[in-house]
């Protein structure tokens, strides 16, 4: 396993030592997530806490007999103990010997049983029933194609169901995302999240190209043979994931702003009667795409969106501009990416603030309690949008904000809006008004806000918040 700087899952690492240190029977832990997130890097943390009884194996794309060799290698070099595998069950017959006292069994990769040797998993099964669950044993599967993991454990009629404790590991939230990079500024941090995501695997490639983020974005997303070109394409191959057309087509109207299934089905000509079909296959097996209702509003407006920003910022921008780009003509994709670059980045700020008031619920934001019970987007059928509603139905309160992320310091006139657009929310209540700015706000802004006994923030008090969660 090669050697990587390892950031955060501080709740995930805690979880396993937590089991391995009261293990007295077998216990099975699923460990899955898109490729690229850090499952192995998650593993690797928590096996070198654990001094000896503990094998990692990582499954090759081989017949039955490399894997029975392999496995035999694997002993020698990690136990240092001389065997040789002559089917499947010698090899789970040998951890059940191991298993008297407390050990790990890592299975990386483990997904690529079902191609190569199903039989295994019927193995295991079998022996786990038998005999391994009476035993000290840590067994951790890993696995990087989330449908077929999901179809051994999750689904009644997987080989495994029910047996197994689940953890799915997801991409980095902004605030796990900053530790990552503390030598950049606030609005750098911001803007390279909104591009790149939280994928442990592509931050690491971020954090080695040196210069401005147009400078990042041409070495790994637009100069020839860059090391994340192909990275949206190859997820989708991994995935397995038939009729490929279709799920860009809608990425890409998502990305675009299509929001509704009429859109989406406008933009991609998919039939209306099979698209909730793939949407729902973006949203629960790759966490690329999600409905979101309007806060208080209602449920027939819901709207669809990407969810991972570096997807977002891929079929946004990189996927409409293949043409151009396999062809050297970068130039092009670069200026409208520059263009364009700050309103795409504003949808994301918003999130980070959304985000941001979640790490603080249940404490004080400037003298404020937050105790909402849910918090979102609120819009209408006439266009009209309030960035930021939580509410709490038991207290009667709600909290109404507007995030702006421009170059110039937000003006009266979006406080007088959103005060007016509150006016339309179906709420009864105390109203509390926030309001977000990248480039803080106007004399008259702040005196009417201070006035309203509402709360203002620019990306300095941001900054300042996040350091504290």
């Amino acid at each position: 396993m090669e050697s990587r700087t390892f950031y955060d899952r501080k709740h995930e690492i805690k979880l396993l030592k937590d089991e391995f240190a009261n293990l007295q029977s077998g216990k099975m832990i699923v460990i899955y997530g898109r490729r690229r997130v850090g499952k192995t890097e998650l593993i690797r943390q928590f096996i070198k806490s654990i001094p000896e009884n503990k094998i990692y194996f990582y499954v090759d794309l081989v017949e039955k007999q490399g894997i029975l060799d392999s496995l035999s290698k694997t002993v020698q070099e990690q136990l240092g103990e001389t065997r040789k595998f002559a089917d499947f069950s010698d090899f789970l017959d040998f951890v059940a010997s191991k298993s008297d006292n407390s050990f790990v069994l890592v299975i990386d990769e483990f997904q690529r049983f079902l191609e190569v040797s199903p039989q295994f998993i019927t193995q295991l099964q079998n022996y786990w029933d038998q005999k391994l669950k009476n035993k000290k044993l840590m067994l951790i599967l890993v696995g990087s194609s989330i449908g077929m993991m999901q179809k051994i454990t999750s689904s009644k009629a997987g080989a495994l169901y029910g047996r197994a404790t689940r953890i799915k590991i997801s991409p980095f939230k902004y605030a796990d995302f900053r530790l990552m990079f503390k030598e950049l500024s606030e609005e750098e941090k911001i803007i390279v999240y909104a591009v790149f995501g939280g994928t442990p695997y592509y931050l690491e490639k971020v954090k080695k190209i040196e210069g401005n983020i147009h400078k990042k974005i041409f070495e790994l997303l637009l100069k020839k043979g860059a090391e994340l070109f192909e990275e949206p394409k190859n997820l989708l191959e991994y995935e397995n994931v038939r009729i490929r057309a279709k799920y860009n087509s809608i990425l890409q109207a998502a990305s675009a702003g299509k929001e509704n299934v009429k859109e989406i089905q406008d933009f991609t000509g998919i039939d209306v009667n099979t698209l909730p079909a793939y949407i729902k296959r973006l949203d629960e097996l790759l966490e690329l795409l999600g409905r979101k209702d309007p806060v208080l509003g209602k449920e027939r407006l819901g709207r669809y969106k990407l969810k991972d920003n570096f997807f977002s910022f891929w079929y946004r921008f990189i996927f409409p501009n293949q043409t151009a780009l396999n062809i050297g003509n970068t130039k092009i994709v670069e200026e409208e990416i520059k263009e364009n670059i700050n309103s795409y980045v504003g949808r994301i700020f918003e999130d980070i603030c959304k985000e941001l008031l979640i790490g603080y619920l249940n404490k004080g934001l400037d003298s404020y309690a937050l105790d909402f019970e849910n918090i979102g987007n609120w819009w209408n059928r006439t266009g009209e949008e309030i960035d930021i509603v939580a509410y709490n139905r038991k207290t009667r309160k709600m909290l109404v904000g507007e995030v702006k992320w421009t170059n110039s310091p937000t003006d009266i006139d979006i406080v007088d809006s959103l005060v007016r657009k509150s006016k339309l929310i179906n709420f009864a209540g105390e109203y509390k008004f926030i309001f977000i700015s990248k480039s803080g706000f106007t004399v008259k802004a702040l005196s009417k806000i201070k006035e309203m006994n509402a709360i203002a923030l620019d990306l300095k008090d941001i900054e300042k918040l996040f350091d504290r969660i």
